[in-house]
Order: C-alpha cells, then sequence, then structure tokens
C-alpha cells in the first residue's frame, strides 16, 4: 500500500473516532475539556511530527546493516507479519519499563496525567518519551532487519488503535468483550489510566491483548464509567508545566 493511503487510512479513523465519541459518549467530558484537548494536540503535533522522522531513519539504519535474523523463507508478507507482531510484542515491553524504571517514568508521566480520556490522549506524548521509543526500536529493526515502511505501517497502526482504546465511545458490551479478546478496547486501556497506581501498573500492551494475558500484566477489572483518571498523587499541568516535567524534581 503507498505511504499516501497508509496516511490516509490512519487520518479518516481516527476522524471516525473523533465523532464517534461525540455522538456516542462513554462518559461527560469536564467542563474545560477543550483546553484539556488542545494541551494533548499541542503535545501531539510536537511528539508526531519527530516521529515518522525517527521512525524512518531507523529503519534506514536497519536495512543498511542486513537482519540478525533473516525472514526471507516466510515470503514478503510472512516476514512483515511477523515484524508487526515482533513490533507490538517490543512496544509492550517498553511500555512496562517506562513504569518500572523511574527515569523513564519522568517520560512517561505527562501522558497519565491527563484527568479525563478521549481520542485526543492517544497523541499525549512527551517528545522525550517519543525520541527513546524511536532510537529503543532500533533493536528489533536490526534483529528482524524491519524496513522504513514497515516501520511506518507499525506506527500507523498503533496510532489507529491508540486512538480507539483511548477514546471516549460507548460501545456495546457484548461486542467489547469479544473484541478485548483480541485487541486493546477502551474499557482494557481506561483501566490502566486509573488513578490508582496498582491499577496503572497492568494493561500495558498497545495492539494485541494477548501480550499482557501471557505474561501476566492483564488487569481483569473492566472500566467503570466515573472512575478517577490520571496519577496517583499527582494532578494536571498546563502545557508548559508538561514540557518541562521530566526536567523538574
Amino acid at each position: 500500500m503507498p505511504d499516501i493511503w497508509i496516511t490516509v487510512a490512519t487520518g479518516s479513523w481516527i476522524a471516525l473516532v473523533f465523532l464517534l465519541e461525540r455522538l456516542r459518549p462513554a462518559d461527560c467530558p469536564p467542563r474545560d475539556n477543550g483546553r484539556r484537548i488542545a494541551r494533548n494536540l499541542g503535545l501531539g503535533v510536537l511528539a508526531m511530527t519527530a516521529a515518522p522522522l525517527l521512525l524512518w531513519l531507523a529503519g534506514s539504519i536497519a536495512g543498511g546493516l542486513g537482519p540478525v535474523i533473516p525472514l526471507a523463507a516466510l515470503g514478503t508478507a510472512g516476514a512483515i507479519a511477523v515484524q508487526l507482531l515482533a513490533l507490538d510484542l517490543w512496544t509492550y515491553g517498553m511500555h512496562r519499563a517506562y513504569h518500572r524504571v523511574p527515569l523513564m517514568w519522568r517520560l512517561h508521566a505527562p501522558h497519565h496525567l491527563d484527568e479525563f480520556l478521549d481520542a485526543s490522549s492517544a497523541f499525549r506524548f512527551h517528545l522525550a518519551e517519543i525520541c527513546l521509543s524511536a532510537a529503543m526500536r532500533l533493536i528489533p529493526a536490526i534483529l528482524l532487519g524491519i524496513t522504513p515502511w514497515t516501520m511506518l505501517l507499525f506506527e500507523a497502526i498503533l496510532m489507529a488503535n491508540a486512538t480507539f482504546h483511548h477514546s471516549n465511545v460507548r460501545l456495546p458490551a457484548a461486542f467489547e468483550r469479544a473484541l478485548s479478546w483480541i485487541i486493546v478496547t477502551p474499557s482494557i486501556h481506561w483501566r490502566h489510566h486509573h488513578a490508582i497506581r496498582q491499577d496503572t501498573d497492568s494493561n500495558y500492551t498497545a495492539i494485541f491483548s494477548l501480550w499482557d494475558r501471557l505474561f501476566g500484566s492483564a488487569n481483569p477489572k473492566p472500566r467503570e464509567i466515573g472512575m478517577k483518571i490520571g496519577a496517583e498523587g499527582e494532578h494536571e499541568r498546563s502545557f508548559g508545566g508538561l514540557l518541562m516535567y521530566p526536567f523538574t524534581s
């Protein structure tokens, strides 16, 4: 699929989720929701400007070195499928590290300081976290010979599902329960954003929900509408405060 169609498909999906959460909201947005969305999208502009360039660079470096583990015997489609699964597993491991390593948590915490969740929350990442994550993706890229195109394809899928599982869309309960066995849904990820650290330190996976079940970090409790969202013991910051958060005591 040409790069332009990946962009169009991802952008259309994100726009649809933004529309659905206004037509079928699960929870009532706060009064200052416009300011909150502006903060989130402001961080997102910085992060999303850098992310594609950094991921393309990582894929280009890996492509120039050649794979440590060749996948040519699987064919093009098979190799891409394995690479996408490996990147999702890698993202799960990195997310878990962001919660366990204090210095990495400083970079990740601005994402969790959001006190309400909707599609805009999927863009709320500190630029320093985006840079570190992109640099660390060099490891699976070199191991498996992941091309720049596949890196960007994974990022598009990741962004599309992150928009969905952060969203404030009300879904039929039976449908969401069935879907949650395959991919991360709002019910799974909202629990990860509960302002109780025990819940925050669970449900790390980004796309395929099996990683949490496989590695013992799945939280069986679904989201509860009205539960407190945020980081335990912390509070929301201004846009400038979010930018400075990793560098303050």
